[in-house]
C-alpha cells in the first residue's frame, strides 16, 4: 500500500508539473503570437506611411524643379502671379468664373 500511495504521489507531481508546463508554454505561445502580429501590423502601417511620403517627395520634387525653371527663366512676376493665384488673389479689374456644376 505504501508503494502505491508514493506512486500516486509521484503521480501527482508529474502531472502537476505537466500541467504547469503545459500552460507555461501555451501562455508563451499565445504571447509570442500576439506580438508578432502586432508587429506585422505595425510594419504594413510604417509601408503605407512609406509610400505616402514617397509620394509627397515626388510633388515637392517636381515643385522644386519647376521653381528652379521659373527662377532660371528670371520670370519673378510669373512666380509671384503663381503664388497669388494659389492664395485667391486676382489682378484689379479681372473677371473671375467659378465653376459650380455639380460634380466639380
Amino acid at each position: 500500500m505504501q508503494g502505491n500511495k508514493k506512486a500516486r504521489r509521484k503521480n501527482k507531481k508529474v502531472n502537476y508539473l505537466m500541467t504547469l508546463v503545459f500552460t507555461v508554454a501555451a501562455a508563451l505561445a499565445i504571447y509570442f503570437a500576439v506580438s508578432f502580429f502586432s508587429a506585422y501590423k505595425e510594419i504594413n502601417e510604417k509601408k503605407e506611411e512609406l509610400a505616402n511620403l514617397q509620394t509627397q517627395k515626388e510633388e515637392q520634387v517636381q515643385l522644386n524643379k519647376d521653381i528652379e525653371k521659373t527662377i532660371k527663366e528670371n520670370d519673378e512676376a510669373a512666380i509671384a502671379e503663381k503664388y497669388a493665384r494659389e492664395n485667391g488673389y486676382v489682378k484689379t479689374d479681372e473677371r473671375v468664373y467659378i465653376d459650380i456644376t455639380p460634380g466639380t
